[in-house]
């Protein structure tokens, strides 16, 4: 969409919602992936050891509701897909947080194994829906040349969730003296969720869309992104890497990098600030100098981060806690600017959904495979998925200076 389309979309919206009000609901669209990235994904890692220990599991055991969040975003990317032409992003959003919402209460009064890996998949899973409409939503009011900067900032939140969470826990921790408290903690995630929930229902309101005419999965669509092939398969592998990592870094900084139990919660709270202040300067980055060159250097550093926590010992493994969480926050920011930058409102979200099917799929089928690996040494873990960005990059080498016909 041009610039003067833009600005026409931006002053229209902004006289019928008013400018402030425009600001707050950005500004609440913006917290929404701490419930579909930092409580969906990243907090289950950050109370791993606490679960395992109080229901007696194995590595192995503890990646299967891992594995569980993805499949559930399986279904949950197939289904955006399908609706996205029919339904407004903001009502997709909705539903999304309310399934997570109910997914919270059942992960807060886990019992077991099952009852633990069906409310964290539920919650996991319906951040298809919350991720596969955030960036556009946010971008309601944003020029086309400061959206990298922008959905940059949107996961940024993420980092900022995580440092809450993980200073919370800490705190938590010692105010009790348990260091394997994690239940509260799942509490406080739910009330979070909940007021976002509220906000979205009583205050989040956008003009309506067009209806897309198409049914199902549509490559006409998706060819519309440059290069979409390669970004794809880039984005799937990151997808594996990054749900493997994430799952067992807290357990791997105390097992293998000999870092105190007392003590992970603050470093995943500083992998929280890594991610904040990452994401949003790669986006401003890629305003510049292009979204695949960007991508292209954060899938580098991801590999160095895999290395350094197979290395082992405390700085090795701190080291590539954050360069991971710095590069993590950055990948999904780019590939939803490189898509938003050809498709608006309900393509984007169907299009953003078909690209991620087989990201899940990688992400769904990783944690397992980690864990095992795990239950022998950290080392094989990370050694394995530091293939992955290698994989992507072998995929993206051509990616400055070559294009790609649909």
């Amino acid at each position: 969409m041009g610039r003067w389309s833009d600005r026409t979309k931006l002053d229209g919206v902004t006289a019928s919602v008013g400018a402030k009000r425009a600001v707050a609901i950005t500004a609440l669209i913006s917290v929404t992936p701490v419930i579909s990235h930092s409580i969906g994904r990243s907090l289950y890692g950050l109370l791993l050891t606490g679960i395992r220990d109080d229901f007696g599991l194995s590595n192995a055991q503890a990646g299967y509701p891992i594995s569980a969040i993805f499949m559930l975003y399986v279904v949950g990317v197939v289904m955006v897909v399908f609706v996205s032409p029919r339904l407004e992003p903001i009502t997709i959003m909705r539903t999304a947080v309310a399934v997570s919402v109910i997914g919270l209460v059942i992960t807060s009064t886990a019992q077991g194994l099952a009852s633990l890996t069906l409310g964290i998949a539920l919650v996991g899973g319906a951040g298809a829906g919350i991720w596969m409409t955030a960036p556009v939503l946010v971008t309601e009011y944003v020029s086309e040349r400061r959206r990298g900067m922008v959905i940059g900032a949107l996961t940024s939140t993420m980092g900022v969730s995580n440092i809450a969470f993980g200073i919370a826990t800490s705190g938590w921790r010692r105010a009790v003296d348990d260091d394997g408290l994690w239940r509260p903690v799942w509490w406080l995630a739910l009330g979070f969720a909940a007021i976002v929930l509220v906000g979205l229902f009583t205050f989040a309101t956008f003009s309506p869309t067009e209806r897309i005419a198409t049914s199902g999965v549509d490559f006409s669509i998706i060819r519309l992104i440059p290069r979409w092939r390669e970004v794809t398969i880039a984005y799937a592998m990151f997808g594996g890497m990054s749900a493997g990592f994430l799952t067992f870094i807290v357990a791997a900084l105390e097992e293998h990098g000999g870092i105190a139990e007392s003590t992970s919660p603050l470093i995943f709270s500083m992998m929280g600030v890594a991610g904040m202040i990452a994401a949003p300067l790669a986006g401003a980055a890629s305003d510049r100098i292009g979204r695949l060159v960007v991508l292209r250097y954060t899938l580098g550093l991801l590999f160095i981060a895999n290395m350094c926590v197979v290395t082992g010992g405390q700085a090795a493994t701190i080291t590539g806690a954050l360069l991971y969480s710095a590069g993590a926050s950055t990948v999904p920011a780019i590939i939803a600017a490189h898509v938003r930058d050809s498709l608006d409102n309900r393509s984007f979200s169907q299009a953003l959904a078909t690209m991620t099917i087989l990201f899940s799929i990688m992400a769904a089928a990783t944690p397992a495979i980690v864990g095992a690996l795990a239950d022998v040494s950290f080392a094989w873990s990370y050694l394995t998925l530091a293939i992955f960005p290698v994989i992507a990059l072998a995929f993206l080498r051509r990616s400055e200076t070559g294009t790609q016909s649909p």
